[in-house]
């Protein structure tokens, strides 16, 4: 199923309106006015080759994807210990060049620079094409290379991202599909989240029979040059680049409750619990189930809202900056019993 494209003029709040979308969606006309777009479309590897001459030599990472994997970035073997890549700190300038020498061979190790800050090794680029009003105070990064897949995973930000040059197609499926993805354990994640073992497009079913349930639920979005896609957080993606020489420019942000409240994340608190409850006997594990689902997820009615107090259970959040401070002191004195 194909996603619903918009354009950015549609609604006067877009950042508003994409952050309450329960969906991914398609922005096509975004960063119509980026100079670098036409040349993109014109020739990717003109383009490759005017990122050369405005690269520096900051070091970004680097994943050197053995020919035999075709350009997955994964594991090579069920311990999960090893990896179908290398990984290294380059000069960006110097894999633009590879990346220029092995643009018409075939048969070759794959090449991917992943999430790399833009000011950094591409200090001009945002002068020239600067960013939308609503993202100019978040710092991009790019993600380029020649025809890889980076596994189905999700983010816990709210993602905008830019297919710049080449073909890349995302598949998605939303947060609930979880139990039906065969992730690798999450301590043995490749960066961040852990990641499904699925090929989201061509699933091995009789190897991960479960996916069947939530393949019919898979929305594709296919971005040519310029387009741009929002992802939701936790909305799992699989994402393909499919061309010679690819670029995607990415935009993350936080809520703005996570942002002006706290320093704390979800992910921290899921790590947290792994530790502590998982193995719990199971009479106790469903014991903390229930307190969970008190003070966490069945909390739609706040029954301090039309009280005095005002603290970590009540609407207000004014003072919560200060009750995370008292709550971190209270863990780390409990860990020094």
């Amino acid at each position: 199923m194909e996603l619903k494209r918009i354009k950015a003029e549609s609604t006067t709040q877009l950042k508003s309106h994409l952050e309450s979308s329960e969906k991914p969606v398609i922005i096509t006309n975004l960063f119509s006015d980026w100079p670098c777009i036409s040349l993109a479309k014109e020739s990717p590897l003109k383009f490759l080759r005017s990122l050369m001459s405005q690269a520096n030599n900051v070091n970004v990472d680097t994943l050197l994807i053995r020919k035999e994997h075709n350009g997955i970035i994964g594991y090579s073997d069920e311990s999960f210990n090893n990896h179908t890549f290398t990984k290294y700190e380059v000069p960006l300038q110097s894999v633009l060049k590879r990346l220029t020498i092995d643009y018409n061979k075939v048969d070759i190790d794959r090449v991917a620079i992943q999430s790399a800050l833009l000011s950094e090794c591409l200090p001009n680029f945002s002068t020239l094409n600067p960013s939308p009003d609503f993202l100019e105070s978040i710092t991009p990064r790019i993600w380029l290379g020649n025809e890889t897949t980076v596994p189905g995973h999700y983010d816990t930000e709210h993602n905008i991202a830019l297919n710049l040059c080449g073909k890349r197609t995302f598949y998605l499926l939303p947060t609930h599909a979880i139990s039906s993805l065969y992730l690798a354990p999450i301590d043995r994640a490749i960066t961040g989240p852990a990641i499904s073992l699925v090929d989201f497009e061509n699933p091995d079913l009789d190897k991960f029979p479960k996916f069947k349930s939530v393949q019919n639920q898979i929305v594709t979005a296919n971005l040519q040059a310029g387009e741009a896609l929002y992802i939701p957080p936790l909305w799992w993606h699989n994402v393909k680049a499919k061309d010679k020489f690819n670029m995607l420019v990415n935009y993350w942000w936080k809520d703005d409750f996570l942002l002006k409240n706290t320093t704390q994340q979800p992910s921290d608190s899921l790590l947290h619990t792994l530790l502590t409850i998982r193995n719990l006997p199971k009479q106790q594990k469903s014991g903390w189930q229930s307190i969970f689902n008190y003070y966490i997820f069945n909390n739609d009615e706040n029954t301090y809202e039309k009280n005095n107090y005002n603290g970590i259970l009540s609407a207000s959040k004014d003072d919560i900056k200060d009750i995370e401070e008292v709550i971190i002191k209270r863990i780390n004195k409990q860990k020094r019993r």
